[in-house]
């Protein structure tokens, strides 16, 4: 099984079709099996804060927009299959 860290250039890239990794990052995302993705609440905290001096579109967008289904963009990549979304707590993080 492939491991993956996801910081938060990867949620932005994927979040933004304007990002100029989006493409990139989107076909990486699709062609991903047998995987495990980690990223943790500080990626997701600097993810949010990252858009939140946009617009209130933007903003908006940054919560709800992408994946294009239900629910609130952090909230539903949390609950991702094949992802580990880790508690922060500002220590080193062991991927074995």
């Amino acid at each position: 099984m492939n491991r993956f860290f996801v910081d938060t250039f990867y949620w932005i890239a994927l979040s933004n079709r304007r990002d100029q990794w989006h493409a990139r990052v989107r076909a990486f995302d699709d062609a991903l099996t047998a995987y495990r993705l980690y990223t943790t609440d500080e990626v997701l905290t600097e993810f949010l804060t990252f858009y939140s001096e946009g617009t209130p579109h933007t903003r908006r967008q940054a919560a709800l927009g992408y994946p294009p289904k239900p629910g609130h963009f952090v909230s539903s990549i949390t609950y991702r299959q094949g992802l580990m979304a880790l508690p922060g707590q500002g220590q080193c993080i062991d991927l074995r």
